[in-house]
């Protein structure tokens, strides 16, 4: 049986204003494995933040991204496909696009989990949970249109693992800051990795894991940032944190201290009293 690619062009629709700013990249040429897992962590975010067609796009990257490097009948292209699946599903279930272009969801979505089952079936047997989650999906294609004024313009969580649940539900309450319009699609840091010039920027964008740091940091930043009492006093701090990472952090595991103890002290001005956060102890 041949297998199912990965779709060519995106069919959900933009929803609003904050979505529709991923685009595809046509050159996968620096692509590596670590950004397969990156780019469904993105779709996931943007998913649960109400946003289908970047998810749709991050999705996308994923898979073509693992079919080119791990093959097509690779646990990675069906987890990529698998996440496509669900996506398709959840659109096609709602009521609020045409009927032309519910069928053309319903059509991707039966595709794709089809193939990430056929997949974890030969990998793992019918009694795993990935198994059972995209025999699952297949299942639940037969079911009929329902309202969005019934329920939510989101995909449904019902069909996903609970850890899946979990993390979508803590990207909504954070959601990502926007992207520029247009902008294509990266898992990289929050800043620029053309501009990276000192060896802890250079590490984080080489490093999957550390990009993710970087941009859920952002993120926190900015609801520190409005919660801060002493605005001076916050932005100097920011920049004596900043200025300690770059000169002390020379290895993966000073950075990841780094964001750990940054990420404390930023919860601690949202979350605490308003007051300023005490300097990381690095090691040195």
């Amino acid at each position: 049986m041949q297998r199912a690619a990965c779709p060519l062009q995106p069919a959900a629709t933009v929803a609003g204003r904050k979505d529709g700013k991923f685009t595809l990249q046509a050159d996968l040429s620096g692509m590596t494995a670590s950004h397969i897992a990156s780019f469904i962590v993105l779709g996931k975010e943007a998913a649960a933040a109400g946003r289908p067609r970047d998810a749709e796009v991050a999705f996308l990257m994923s898979c073509r991204v693992a079919d080119k490097l791990k093959g097509m009948d690779s646990v990675e292209s069906a987890d990529a496909k698998y996440q496509l699946g669900w996506l398709y599903a959840g659109l096609a279930l709602e009521d609020g696009s045409a009927r032309a272009s519910r069928a053309e969801l319903r059509r991707r979505a039966e595709r794709l989990y089809a193939d990430s089952l056929r997949t974890y079936l030969a990998r793992y047997g019918q009694a795993h949970e990935k198994s059972r989650f995209a025999a699952a999906g297949l299942k639940a294609l037969d079911q009929p249109v329902r309202s969005v004024q019934e329920g939510t313009s989101k995909p449904s969580q019902a069909l996903m693992p609970p850890s899946q649940a979990r993390r979508n539900e803590a990207a909504q309450a954070a959601p990502p800051a926007p992207h520029e319009p247009g902008a294509a699609i990266s898992p990289g840091p929050s800043f620029d990795c053309a501009k990276a010039r000192s060896m802890p920027e250079k590490m984080i964008c080489s490093d999957a894991e550390l990009a993710r740091l970087d941009r859920e940091l952002g993120r926190v930043y900015a609801r520190a940032k409005n919660a801060a009492s002493d605005g001076a006093a916050f932005r100097r701090q920011n920049s004596e944190e900043w200025r300690r990472r770059e000169a002390t952090c020379r290895d993966r595991e000073c950075l990841l201290r780094w964001y750990a103890n940054r990420h404390d002290q930023l919860m601690n001005v949202i979350e605490g009293p308003k007051q300023e956060p005490a300097p990381s102890a690095l090691s040195r």
